[in-house]
């Protein structure tokens, strides 16, 4: 009778001491589990953050060569073309009447060097948007639908809001802008249309573009699939990456597709964005 008491004893003894090791490995296995999941999402937000770090200075490294390239049209080149302007003009004043043909010939010249000195303008301001830096995101959108619509068969519609849209950081505004300038650039060249209505949006927490075409539109899930790339879709999600901001593609039911594109509000108070491009002192004004 003791060696059954004594074997019960024993038995139950065993069965704790087992489920006690079996608790502990259970635990240790979870234990070992958790910081192994907590040490992979640290890493992978530590590959999230370098990514975003390589994509940001290659974006600022592509700012700053336009910065670069726009400078060096303006203070060289553009110093150049209204030297040889004004030059031509002081020639021009030493032809005779009696030479008609040089004064046609010269005439010419002075055409083509103001058309020259247009373009770099044109082309500085396009590598360089400083309206965007001055007057803010509305503005400088304003001021590129109408200067696309000279010459082109072409309606572009801009809505800039209900509500005065506040200047945003640098970076949020140079990223919308550039955005926009992708989209609509697609739409004339890959969807053919005839028609783009631009709109801004703000909301309490987002600020938003939208932009919608009458073209032969895209099936948005092909951009899923990577088979559009080729229309810089690729370079608008990099941009968006930086700021946290998304993008969304939809196929229009009348023709067309539309792209909103949201960034989170980082609107800059008391202060004036930094500049795009400081330019140095100008020499001569084209």
């Amino acid at each position: 009778m003791q060696d059954t008491e004594q074997m019960k004893w024993a038995l139950l003894i065993g069965t704790l001491a087992m489920l006690m090791m079996a608790f502990f490995v259970i635990s240790f296995v979870i234990y070992y589990q958790k910081k192994k999941f907590e040490e992979e999402k640290k890493l992978n937000e530590i590959e999230k953050n370098y990514s975003k770090l390589l994509l940001d200075t290659a974006l600022n490294s592509e700012e700053t060569e336009r910065r670069r390239i726009a400078q060096d049209l303006h203070d060289d080149i553009g110093t150049m073309l209204s030297l040889t302007k004004l030059s031509l003009n002081q020639l021009s004043k030493r032809i005779t009447e009696n030479g008609e043909k040089e004064d046609q010939i010269m005439r010419k010249a002075q055409s083509l060097v103001e058309e020259t000195i247009l373009h770099v303008r044109r082309i500085t301001r396009e590598l360089v948007p400083t309206t965007l830096e001055r007057f803010g995101l509305a503005e400088a959108i304003d001021e590129f639908i109408h200067k696309l619509e000279e010459g082109n068969n072409l309606t572009i519609c801009f809505q800039p809001g209900e509500e005065e849209l506040p200047r945003q950081g640098q970076k949020i505004e140079l990223t919308l802008y550039r955005i926009m300038q992708e989209l609509v650039n697609n739409a004339i060249k890959h969807g053919q249309c005839s028609k783009i209505e631009i709109s801004l949006e703000m909301s309490k927490d987002f600020i938003g573009l939208r932009v919608a075409d009458n073209g032969i539109g895209f099936d948005p899930d092909m951009i899923k699939e990577g088979k559009l790339a080729g229309l810089g879709l690729l370079g608008i999600e990099s941009r968006l990456a930086i700021v946290n901001g998304t993008v969304q593609y939809s196929k229009n039911a009348t023709g067309g597709s539309t792209a909103l594109t949201q960034i989170p509000m980082q609107a800059v108070s008391n202060s004036k964005p930094e500049p795009l491009h400081p330019f140095r002192r100008e020499r001569v004004t084209l």
